[in-house]
């Protein structure tokens, strides 16, 4: 069973941060090392949200605990998500550096959590730290399409656009970009951009938001990354769960995916997905 060492927010109640991946991730046969950068009550927009938020110091203790523990050669992979500041961001970068020297072919996967709905969660001067410092050590980035406008400088207003920006990313080092929250007509999907060409899949829109649906697919993203899976096959497979799961939360009265409670509809899914279009 390989371990991932997943860098990201964790909350009390609700699936995002780790409520979403680690299950994900284990459910799929990976073994998860939780390393927490914040922890609150719930997400980000639950009325009251009360917690606390990690430090730059603290995660690189952790960091340090775990290399004195010979932990870090251990690592088969490494996600990460919400980092939440530019102190923690920067110690996670050289915690990576750090794994990627004990084992130079890990697979990493970078979520560049910075907003969304054309708005910044985080202060611009984390965009930068993306592209100097974290970037350059991901194997896979999974950006949705306003954070790959922010990290490429380029228009995303068409499909071709966003095809271009990702290319443009991938050609900066990452093996695989997949861009989350790809628009298409009363759908919404992931585009996948490899040197190998670009292709999309899409999966049904719900007509409202959905907290924590791009660490689900985050996760799934690496699951089968770590399986062997293409990644276009991944991203159609990846589509298919979180759309099944984001109907199923609409059902439910749900603001987060139900993972664990809908687990047997969403594995099943993925093996129905469509063929993902190459564009």
């Amino acid at each position: 069973m390989p371990i991932c060492l997943s860098i990201q927010s964790l909350v009390v109640a609700g699936h995002v941060g780790h409520g979403a991946s680690a299950f994900a991730l284990a459910a799929e046969g990976v073994e998860v090392w939780p390393l927490p950068t914040v922890l609150l009550s719930g997400h980000a927009a639950t009325p009251g949200v009360q917690g606390e938020r990690f430090t730059g110091p603290q995660i690189a203790a952790l960091g340090q605990g775990l290399a004195a523990a010979s932990a870090l050669p251990q690592i088969d992979a490494v996600l990460t998500g919400y980092l939440g500041s530019f102190d923690v961001a920067l110690e996670t970068a050289q915690l990576l550096a750090q794994i990627r020297a004990a084992h130079p072919h890990v697979p990493i996967l970078v979520d560049p959590v910075l907003g969304d709905d054309g708005q910044l969660y985080l202060p611009p001067v984390m965009i930068g730290t993306y592209q100097r410092d974290l970037l350059p050590l991901a194997m896979i980035v999974t950006p949705n399409v306003d954070e790959l406008a922010w990290l490429t400088g380029l228009p995303v207003k068409t499909l071709p656009q966003i095809a271009a920006a990702a290319q443009a990313l991938c050609a900066q080092g990452p093996r695989v970009v997949h861009v989350t929250s790809v628009p298409a007509p009363r759908k919404l999907g992931i585009l996948t951009a490899t040197a190998q060409g670009t292709w999309l899949s899409v999966a049904p829109k719900t007509p409202h938001k959905i907290n924590g649906a791009g660490d689900f697919v985050a996760a799934l993203l690496l699951a089968e990354y770590l399986k062997g899976t293409a990644p276009q096959a991944a991203a159609a497979r990846a589509t298919a769960a979180t759309g099944a799961l984001a109907t199923e939360a609409m059902r439910l009265g749900r603001d987060t995916l139900p993972v664990v409670a809908a687990r047997a509809l969403w594995q099943a899914q993925r093996h129905y997905s469509h063929s993902p279009q190459a564009l």
